[in-house]
């Protein structure tokens, strides 16, 4: 990672400020908020609840339920984005679930029945998913959501300038340059010179840099510092690396 600076912390809207605004009095802009959460952030806690011992089934409907209640004003009520990053808050909520899951499936082979945890009576310790192969479940799925929504900002900004082509040929170049054609054949085939291409893969990088550091950020307490939007986004490439298993 390259580093960027942040110049606009309200671009893209935060990750926080679509959680809170999905837990107000239904409205449009609550609709709205609650379909981005929903679509960015289940697949994360599904592979993670997965992970964790569900079957297949089970983790779908536990990231329904767990998406549903953080868009609950009555449930998970204790969210605030000062405490620290929203990754870490989504994998306590499915390691709760889980827990609560497992209490549940365990009284009924007893045949008793068992009040469930809240999130916010529940100690860290009772936690289950502390190995490292498990949660790095969830951190893989959750760097490959904040990628694609950087990326996906990138490619409307490419768009609305009229350069989608450009993008598509260059966007090998965000991975490595392996994989990239000569820059002389890209310039030939769009009518430019290779001067031209290596200025544009130059802004390309900076670009999807911007993206992503502001995805990161945007995950992030509304004061967390550059240092540790740095290391926020240095670990989410580095877990993408990382092919899990489920």
């Amino acid at each position: 990672m390259s580093n960027v600076p942040i110049t606009d912390r309200t671009f893209p809207p935060t990750a926080w400020t679509v959680l809170l605004t999905a837990r107000k009095e239904d409205a449009p802009a609550t609709r709205a908020a609650r379909e981005i959460l929903c679509r960015v952030y289940w697949r994360p806690v599904a592979s993670y609840l997965q992970a964790l011992g569900l079957t297949h089934e089970q983790a779908e409907d536990g990231a329904q339920e767990t998406m549903a209640a953080l868009c609950s004003d009555g449930t998970l009520a204790e969210i605030d984005p000062a405490k620290g990053r929203l990754r870490h808050f989504l994998k306590a909520a499915a390691r709760h679930l889980a827990l609560n899951f497992r209490r549940a499936e365990s009284a009924q082979k007893r045949g008793a029945g068992v009040a469930a945890l809240s999130l916010d009576e529940l100690p860290d310790s009772a936690i289950p998913g502390g190995d490292a192969p498990t949660d790095a479940v969830f951190d893989h799925e959750w760097a490959c959501a904040i990628f694609a929504r950087a990326m996906s900002s990138l490619e409307e900004s490419y768009a609305l300038r009229g350069k989608g082509a450009l993008l598509a040929v260059l966007k090998p170049a965000l991975i490595s340059a392996d994989g990239l054609q000569p820059y002389g054949a890209i310039g030939s085939s769009l009518g430019v010179g290779e001067s031209q291409i290596k200025l544009e893969v130059h802004r390309l990088r900076r670009r999807f840099a911007e993206r992503l550091r502001a995805e990161v950020a945007a995950t992030l307490s509304p004061d967390a510092a550059d240092a540790e939007i740095e290391e926020e986004a240095r670990y989410l490439v580095q877990t993408l690396a990382y092919e899990p298993d489920v």
